[in-house]
């Protein structure tokens, strides 16, 4: 054999096989080709949703964790229970909308992840110095709700009720400053382990430590706008839980506490522990005790119960899908998908002869300023207009209150009470529109000034068309006795509009919406009665009358929506320019937008949903702009042009949506009434 030879051969093959490259798979370009070119984020003529990994803080304050090995006992946290009862996700829905047949997305969606944490005893010890500090909380004498308590409905008693375990102690009472106290915890949140700015529930408890005091929480500083009614002061409005409050000149705080330590909620009820039902429909209503009574031997609702249990039922049904994450009950996105770049607030006075002055009632540029945080980058403007209350709109305005069955104005419409006054306003809207520039969308809003006690009670309503579920008009209703006087001073105009305009712009309530997992509506009534305390948050949509503004969590959930809104209305008008062919044109916007939308991605993320939505809407408006110089025609919707069943127009009624008159659950998305009657004798009440 020639040894050399083979050598030589061996050699050459491993030097060949030495520049021979490896054979590796190339990393695939991210995104999708498109005819705009390769796009990451966006998706033309597709119905996207944001879906982002939520970080939920459970900080429990007092509280005793059940040992590994351990019973439970009735006042004891097991993390168990929360594992077993809390959401994994929550994918929102425009409630109204969705109500008419088919569930309509608003295209955010969350994943959860639970941080459980229980605060040490150098947190607890200043936490509860500091709500006994002077200026935080003040000695208070026994409130007629908590009378009401010790006496278990009893006009007076100079002997506690025998059901409970315990009275209020009225030589060891106090009233703590709510907001001062969601401060302090929104500023030490660090000390357990939290992140600023983070979501984050606490859940305190005061009433096993040697410096328990009997305490409630208020925000005495709350009036109305207008008349100046001191609706802070009101026993009904005492508080066991806060949170949601937006600083000025701060970043963002998102915490919300719950205390049942504190003495028994009035808005949900939990001052009675007698009767299992409280609002008087016939179905017991699941309510919080009072910590102390939790796990007594007495005859109340508190028997065989658990806090801990409770408090995930809280957490989930009230802080999370309320509060946290809830679904809107209108679209964010007005006038899909060329949605406007001006808001007019279209005020119309409709003045009853001698009824008060609405000037007084009224203030039309402060009712601006704080609704126009909701569309924050769409320019503002208002206009009123004050008519006199009479002749076919007294008429009209008649019909939606109706007393007795003669008075039933439409008799053929499934809105038998307000067809005549919605046909009304429309045929108003249509006129005004003839002379309103492109781009410019008119709010309508009617403000009834009655000189007479023409109705029991309502404040406001925001309507919808009665077909698709589109936001239609706001309705401000006044009497004389909603009014007040100087003595006993009422309600104005301003707070009620701003709360009605809350909803225009999408935002639901703080006390009913929506669980996505299960598919369920519900509000506070029957086992959802304890969700009434979402109303114990920093956010005029509250029925409780102790906030003027829009709160962190609504702002955070309308540019979440807004974020979403502008995402899904680009894909829009990107498949309205690949029909139309003028790709080309566009392609170049579409790109621009394409990276916008990828960082407005990464802000979302980190909870700058303002800053979120600001690219998002920069994003679109570019597409937008492209499309239109293109000559590409996008059309924004307009429901009033869209109506069956006003006259003139059709003979068939519009459609029905699934409307439930209570707040009893149900299964799939219902609208529920702007208030019960056991609501309004609530807010009422003082």
């Amino acid at each position: 054999m020639n040894t050399k030879l083979v050598a030589t051969a061996l050699l050459g093959a491993a030097l060949l096989a030495g520049c021979t490259k490896p054979n590796i798979t190339p990393t695939p370009t991210p995104g999708t080709q498109t005819e705009f070119g390769r796009l990451q984020t966006l998706k033309p003529g597709t119905q996207d949703t944001i879906n982002t990994k939520l970080k939920v803080n459970i900080v429990f304050v007092g509280y005793r964790q059940t040992l590994p090995g351990q019973v439970a006992t009735a006042r004891q946290v097991s993390t168990d229970d929360f594992n077993q009862i809390l959401p994994a996700t929550y994918d929102a829905v425009n409630r109204i909308p969705s109500a008419y047949g088919r569930t309509e997305k608003t295209g955010t969606s969350f994943d959860f992840d639970y941080n459980y944490v229980f605060a040490n005893q150098s947190f607890e010890d200043d936490f509860f110095k500091f709500v006994q500090t002077e200026g935080v909380s003040q000695k208070a004498p026994l409130t007629s709700r908590e009378k009401f308590f010790n006496c278990q409905g009893a006009p007076t008693c100079t002997v506690p009720a025998g059901n409970i375990t315990r009275a209020i102690d009225a030589n060891n009472n106090i009233v703590v400053d709510a907001l001062r106290t969601e401060n302090w915890l929104a500023d030490n949140v660090s000390r357990v382990g939290v992140k600023p700015g983070e979501y984050t529930i606490y859940f305190v408890n005061w009433y096993d430590r040697p410096d328990f005091k009997f305490h409630s929480y208020a925000r005495l500083d709350a009036k109305d706008t207008d008349t100046g009614a001191p609706f802070g002061t009101y026993s009904s409005r005492r508080l066991i839980a806060w949170g949601g409050s937006a600083r000025q000149n701060a970043p963002a705080q998102r915490v919300w506490f719950y205390d049942l330590s504190a003495n028994p909620d009035p808005w949900t009820d939990a001052i009675d522990v007698t009767n299992p039902d409280v609002d008087g429909d016939g179905t017991p209503d699941y309510r919080m005790p009072p910590i102390w009574e939790y796990g007594t031997r007495k005859a109340n609702i508190g028997y065989g119960r658990k806090v801990s249990p409770d408090l995930a039922l809280v957490a989930r049904y009230t802080a999370i899908n309320l509060l946290f994450t809830p679904s809107p009950i209108y679209r964010a996105a007005l006038t899909p998908p060329d949605m406007p770049e001006k808001i007019n607030l279209d005020v119309h006075v409709e003045q009853g002869d001698g009824a008060a002055d609405p000037t007084k009632l009224l203030k039309p540029a402060l009712l601006q300023d704080r609704v126009k945080v909701l569309q924050p980058f769409t320019a503002f403007t208002q206009t009123v207009k004050q008519t006199a209350l009479d002749g076919n709109l007294a008429d009209v305005y008649k019909c939606f209150f109706p007393v007795e069955a003669e008075d039933i104005c439409s008799p053929d419409y499934a809105d038998f009470s307000g067809e005549q006054l919605f046909q009304f306003g429309v045929k108003e809207l249509r006129a005004e529109y003839k002379t309103t520039p492109a781009g410019t969308y008119q709010l309508p809003i009617y403000a009834f000034n009655d000189n007479a006690n023409s109705q029991g009670g309502l404040l406001g309503v925001a309507y919808d068309d009665g077909e698709t579920g589109t936001q239609s008009f706001v309705y401000s209703f006044l009497t004389p006795d909603l009014i007040g006087d100087a003595d006993v001073p009422g309600y104005g105009f301003t707070d009620t509009t701003v709360h009605e305009t809350g909803h225009h712009l999408s935002l639901s309530h703080p006390h009913d919406g929506y669980d996505s997992e299960q598919n369920i509506s519900y509000g506070p009534s029957g086992d959802f009665h304890f969700v009434n305390t979402g109303d114990e948050s920093a956010t005029i949509m509250a029925y409780n009358d102790l906030s003027r503004e829009f709160g962190q969590f609504n702002l955070d959930s309308q540019y979440r929506y807004l974020t979403a809104a502008y995402l899904n209305n680009t894909n829009a008008v990107l498949e309205l320019v690949r029909h139309a062919q003028k790709a080309g044109s566009v392609s170049s916007a579409a790109q621009s937008a394409d990276s916008k939308f990828g960082q407005a991605k990464a802000k979302y993320d980190a909870l700058d949903y303002l800053g979120a939505a600001q690219l998002a809407h920069d994003g679109y408006r570019s597409v937008l702009n492209a499309a239109k110089a293109a000559g590409v025609p996008v059309t924004a919707y307009k429901w009033y042009e869209n109506l069956n069943g006003l006259d003139g127009l059709s003979v068939t009624p519009g459609a029905k949506m699934r409307f439930s008159p209570t707040f009893k659950a149900q299964t799939g998305v219902v609208v529920f009434p702007e208030e019960t009657a056991y609501q309004r004798k609530l807010r009422l009440s003082k």
